[in-house]
């Protein structure tokens, strides 16, 4: 929905109180209200063609003074109309348009959320491997950011199965809950699971006492991220002491 600015407003009001004082003068020269009203909106938007070249007598004083105040309303209409319509262009976002619609044939996909640190690095990796990535965000800016750099990403609450439908989870390989909040994780898995019972979930946790409620949510895997460095620069000393 386009929001009308301070100076359109004016101009609406503008034109219609030009309106107003059109048919009138119209009127005056005893026409019927309906006739009148009809000729001075069809010269206001510029439809200059029968029935208004012929509705009333040009030839009139108080027509020529109703055509010329209809020629300035029609500026002021035409620069209104352009105005409102460049907004509405401007308010499509034509790339998520795009997006949504190369949704709908993928399968066999990654779903990411939401778009951090660890989820952009995981999506890098499967892009090496092929893999395709859809992320689910709530914040349009990161989204669009995905868009950017060439991954599906879709705008939403993934706690929503509304939000898990347009990602396709149906159709997903695998969904991937990365929050750095446990709760958040837990719920996102919950939904993704009862939405579609064959989708493997991976999940992070942040705390180690939350791991029992996250396999109970049904998370296929479940990575705590400190424990992960530990152990790898763990290996990492051991192999090379």
């Amino acid at each position: 929905m386009v929001r009308l600015r301070a100076i359109q407003l004016v101009s609406i009001t503008f034109i219609a109180i030009i309106f107003v004082i059109s048919t009138a003068l119209i009127t005056l020269d005893n026409y019927s209200l309906p006739a009148a009203a009809l000729y001075a909106m069809l010269n206001i938007i510029g439809a200059n063609f029968p029935p208004s070249a012929n509705l009333v007598d040009a030839a009139n004083p108080l027509v020529l003074l109703s055509l010329t105040l209809a020629g300035i309303a029609n500026v002021a209409f035409t620069i209104t109309f352009a105005t409102i319509f460049y907004q509405l262009l401007v308010g499509v976002d034509m790339r998520y348009t795009l997006q949504n619609q190369m949704l709908r044939g993928v399968s066999g996909h990654i779903i990411i959320t939401p778009i951090n640190g660890i989820g952009t690095e995981l999506a890098n990796r499967l892009r090496e491997e092929k893999k395709r990535v859809v992320f689910i965000d709530e914040n349009k800016y990161e989204v669009r950011k995905a868009h950017s750099r060439g991954f599906l990403a879709v705008y939403g609450d993934p706690t929503k199965n509304e939000t898990l439908v347009s990602a396709r989870i149906d159709s997903a390989a695998a969904l991937c809950a990365l929050y750095d909040d446990d709760i958040k994780n837990t719920l996102v898995t919950i939904e993704a699971r009862r939405g579609v019972q064959k989708t493997r979930v991976l999940s992070r946790i942040k705390r180690l006492e939350d791991m029992p409620k996250m396999e109970r949510a049904g998370a296929l895997r479940i990575i705590l991220p400190e424990a992960a460095v530990g152990i790898e620069l763990g290996d990492f000393l051991v192999a090379n002491s």
